[in-house]
């Protein structure tokens, strides 16, 4: 009995100290997500797949002087999308509309250059685009969602070579609500990034099994 007494005590104070930090984690971890440079000129200005409102902060910055090109994912194509394309409807792949975006927004096509192949990860984006990169180029604005800073700094730091600076920075065209629990597209985005920033901390990287190649 003397032996289980403190087990038990142990037990209910690592359990209340969980509990504690979930909730300090559950309401702090947009803040612990966001991680921002000063936004300074680069050579290039690279822009990460995913959401459409990356490219459309890549044309501002590009028109407002900050680099002189645009470097832009290939991301991978999902199967059910080629599906959907094998039936004849006309469905854009992603890598195409972030084209339509820069150029409706003023980029020239000759200043807009893609990366990469089937891109299916931020890692897969760092790794493709250091091969791809060129040697003239020693320093890049990496343009990603707000919530997303944090871990793809982290990630192209550690991937491309120690010289090329790196400034990253958000879209502001992505709002980050203050009761983001509650708003149905910011409460799977925090929830997935905080998993996917633990993993990849804890040295894990993801793969994919079902890649196809478009374009």
């Amino acid at each position: 009995m003397k032996i289980i007494r403190p087990i038990l005590t142990l037990i209910g104070a690592l359990t209340v100290a969980g509990m504690l930090a979930t909730a300090v984690l559950f309401f702090f971890a947009p803040a612990l997500l966001q991680k921002e440079d000063v936004l300074e000129k680069a050579d290039a200005i690279v822009v990460l797949g995913g959401h459409y409102y990356r490219p459309l902060y890549a044309a501002d910055l590009y028109n407002k002087g900050y680099a002189p090109q645009i470097l832009a994912s290939r991301p991978v194509v999902t199967p059910e999308i080629e599906a959907v394309r094998d039936l004849g409807i006309s469905f854009p792949y992603q890598w195409e509309l972030f084209r339509d975006v820069l150029l409706k927004k003023g980029v020239p096509e000759n200043k807009i250059k893609f990366f990469g192949k089937a891109n299916f990860s931020t890692l897969d984006e760092a790794k493709k685009l250091r091969k791809d990169l060129s040697p003239q180029i020693k320093s890049i604005i990496l343009v990603t969602s707000p919530l997303h800073t944090r871990r793809a700094g982290t990630i192209f730091r550690e991937i491309l070579p120690p010289q090329i600076k790196i400034t990253v920075v958000g879209t502001p065209y992505e709002k980050v609500p203050d009761k983001w629990w509650t708003n149905f597209r910011s409460a799977p985005f925090v929830v997935l990034e905080v998993i996917k920033t633990i993993y990849y901390e804890l040295g894990g990287a993801m793969s994919n099994s079902e890649q196809t190649t478009a374009g």
